[in-house]
């Protein structure tokens, strides 16, 4: 899965969060929870169901 900066996710457990950073090795991912601003969290590729919001870069 080609997650970006900003994308938003959808992890198994449920949780929407948007990708604040990737980085090279896991976990690969700092994510915001999507409907709380202060609860962030890493994340490895195995965690994410689904790419709800794909984030167009210019």
């Amino acid at each position: 899965m080609d997650v970006g900066e900003l994308d938003v996710i959808r992890l198994k457990n449920g949780v929407e969060a948007t990708v604040l950073e990737v980085y090279p090795t896991e976990p690969k991912y700092y994510c915001q929870n999507a409907t709380d601003d202060d609860d962030m969290f890493y994340v490895t590729s195995e965690e994410i169901a689904e790419i709800t919001y794909k984030c167009k870069s210019t």
